[in-house]
């Protein structure tokens, strides 16, 4: 089952009067509208499809998806990092922003939640500070009233152990009082040696129906992670570029074993309110308050250009870092919705007000070099300086608010549909730092963003559109040191498109074209001062087919992104693409249930084609070649364009499949998933910094799942 059929029984939940839309509440529309009748684009991906991909993270998810790329650092324990229209998207948990700053929480796991919604595009009107690209919704699992659930064994490649179970239901024979309990236990090691990929989940949730038109309910989240160093910003030579003394492993540890870590403890508490007022009108709050702490211990190759442009690179020396990070965030959403008419429209409207309140206390060493030499291809371990955590740090205490109020409305009008969004917010930021001079006074920025759209469903199923969305993203600090209140990036989208939806069926598909204009981007300029000069056009196109066809379930997708820095405070920024951005995607996931010839049985593969990207590696060139030293040097001017020749400006394509197998017998299936069946080596990317990141090498894991 794919999300489509979910949308299909929301609409038949909606019809149902008298009844409570308990769905609305994680809609990333903010309205009860399905995604066929939304004139922007909207991916989702159920619990259903995590299932059958074998999906372990959010990333895995995000892999197939038009329009994203979910592998951009390849394997990195610390987070989930993509991309979505090239861009760094925002990410949220029931429609409430859940990561404020960097490495600064624990990286979500997959199994607490029921959907992940990818909301493409600039999408301040709905969510406020966000950015250009879009923002990914993580739809936690919540109590049901019909008994149920799931325990689940599953064993794997890097001695994977997972333990899982979720069971659902109501506590009293009149179904006012429901209950969840989802709880998850990993024990793993990772792609790269020396690093536990640990993880400890629970989520009970509880809720309380003293009415058909009124619903409370409480969750409750405990998570505890134990991870390390993955992603070690390794060189060219010898990942991407051929090095004398072989390949760089793609197991390689360059930190220390028993002192590295990545570990994270994070505790969640939302409460969310659901009340029909009356026929037509309802109101929903939503909050969380959420608290956690990093503690991460790090050694990786040091970023010294005259070591990174060493093609035979062997010993690198090694940057320390260490940061202890706790958050504290208070966020609620509040909303009045309801359905008038006025003569012949038909009228959707959504009020409402949110306020976030984050505080994120960074306590930061770095020291180049300070971990000593390592060589990469004979690894020797045991050099950890003493009295490391004795020294001094850097410590910020980031205090951020934001107040937004909203509306909008979706209109009918025979076959026509209107969508329009506005939207106020006021921002506030203080950034409080030991460092002496530091300006900590709190900066205040304004925003209002707007959002429309037009769509007709013709009678045959088809449904074009075309919509324009804004967004804003407020800068927090000034990275040259002068406290300067900077204005917010903001974004611009005008898309057009159309979906499809046939008769009788679950299948969407969905064709858009788009344009994506970013501003008031930071660069470099003068005396290393960053200016707000630098401007970004995205032009792309997507094509995306999910749901049944008969016994076969499918995901389809196609993406080609055309992207161009257009002003920038440096000149040979000009023209460049962003880095790291893949100009074509195309991915397909397949599964055939084959039950009608062999009872229980089904048979799913997927491709993933991650095309060619910029790595801006001629940009280093144009920094080196000048310098006055260089410049005027004719004999170390040759040298280096010699160098350069040998670095690519582009990051290579790459293809990847995935398999899987399943067998059903009554309450129990067995299933085997490999990713990466060809076991493809692969650099996701490598970067302009000159540093490159491996990707996911086969992974295959083997589960009973006994469903009740």
């Amino acid at each position: 089952m794919f999300a489509a059929e979910e949308r299909s029984e929301r609409l038949e939940e909606v019809q149902v009067t008298g009844q409570l839309n308990l769905s609305r509440q994680t809609s990333i529309g903010k309205l009860d509208i399905p995604v066929d009748e939304t004139p922007f684009s909207i991916t989702l991906r159920d619990k259903a499809f995590f299932d059958a991909t074998g999906s372990k993270s959010v990333q895995d998810v995000l892999q197939y998806s038009a329009g994203v790329n979910g592998g951009l650092f390849g394997v990195d324990a610390r987070g989930d990092w993509s991309s979505v229209r090239g861009v760094d998207p925002v990410m949220f948990i029931d429609g409430l922003q859940s990561i404020f700053g960097s490495y600064t929480s624990s990286r979500a796991n997959l199994y607490a939640f029921e959907r992940v919604e990818i909301l493409k595009g600039p999408s301040s009107v709905l969510y406020g500070q966000g950015s250009t690209g879009g923002i990914v919704n993580l739809v936690s699992k919540r109590p049901q009233s019909e008994f149920g659930g799931e325990l689940v064994v599953q064993g794997g490649d890097y001695n994977r152990k997972v333990v899982a179970g979720d069971v659902t239901g109501a506590l009293d024979s009149e179904g006012k009082w429901l209950y969840r309990l989802v709880g998850y236990t990993r024990d793993a090691d990772a792609q790269v040696d020396h690093v536990e990929d640990n993880s400890t989940l629970f989520m009970p949730s509880f809720s309380w129906r003293p009415s058909a038109d009124t619903e409370v309910t409480f969750l409750a989240s405990y998570q505890k992670d134990e991870t390390g160093t993955t992603a070690a910003f390794l060189p060219w030579g010898g990942t991407r570029i051929e090095n004398e003394n072989g390949d760089i492993p793609t197991d390689v540890f360059l930190s220390e074993p028993g002192w590295d870590k990545y570990d994270t403890e994070q505790i969640a508490y939302s409460l969310w309110l659901d009340h029909r007022l009356s026929e037509n009108w309802g109101v929903n709050a939503s909050l969380r308050y959420s608290e956690g702490e990093v503690d991460y211990n790090s050694m990786y190759a040091d970023f010294a250009l005259e070591l990174r442009l060493e093609k035979n690179i062997r010993e690198v020396s090694r940057t320390v870092y260490m940061k202890d990070a706790s958050s504290d965030l208070l966020i609620f959403d509040l909303r009045l919705f309801g359905e008038i008419s006025t003569g012949p429209f038909e009228h959707q409207i959504s009020f409402g007000l949110d306020n976030q309140d984050a505080q994120i206390d960074d306590r930061t060493f770095r020291g180049s070099g300070l971990g000593g030499f390592i060589d990469i291809f004979d690894t020797v371990y045991g050099f950890v300086p003493e009295g490391l955590e004795g020294l001094a740090r850097d410590e910020t205490i980031t205090d951020t608010e934001q107040l937004g109020f909203y509306f909008q409305d979706q209109v009918m009008l025979g076959n026509f549909i209107f969508n329009a969004g506005i939207r106020s917010d006021r921002t506030s930021s203080r950034a409080k730092s030991n460092n002496p001079g530091t300006d900590d006074a709190r900066k205040k920025a304004r925003a209002v963003t707007k959002r429309f759209g037009v769509m007709y469903a013709f009678d045959s199923g088809v449904s074009p559109y075309i919509s324009y969305s804004e967004s804003f993203e407020p800068v927090v600090s000034d990275p040259s040191g002068l406290g300067r209140s900077l204005k917010p990036v903001e974004g611009e989208q005008v898309e057009a498109g159309l979906k499809f939806q046939p008769e009788g069926t679950n299948l969407l598909v969905t064709a858009s074209v788009f344009d994506i204009i970013q501003k008031n981007r930071l660069t470099p300029g003068q005396e290393n001062i960053f200016v707000q000069t630098g401007e970004v056009k995205i032009d792309g196109a997507e094509l995306e087919a999910s749901g049944q066809w008969g016994n076969l379930t499918l995901a389809a997708n196609y993406s080609n992104l055309d992207t161009e820095i257009t002003e920038s405070g440096i000149y040979y920024e000009v023209g460049t693409e962003l880095e790291a951005v893949p100009e074509k995607q195309f991915s397909f996931w397949g599964e055939y249930n084959f039950s009608d010839w062999v009872p229980g049985l089904s048979l799913g593969l997927g491709a993933r084609y991650v095309g060619e990207s910029y790595t801006g590696i001629d940009k280093t060139h144009i920094i080196v070649v000048s310098n006055p030293f260089i410049a005027n040097s004719p004999a170390l001017l040759a040298y280096y364009d010699s160098i350069f020749a040998e670095f690519p400006t582009d990051n290579p394509s790459y293809t990847l499949y995935d398999a899987t197998i399943g067998y059903t017998l009554e309450s129990w299936k067995f299933q085997l998933n490999v990713k990466n069946l060809t076991d493809e080596i692969h650099t996701t990317s490598c970067l302009s910094r000159g540093d490159c990141f491996y990707g996911e090498r086969r992974y295959v894991t083997a589960e009973a799942r006994y469903t009740f």
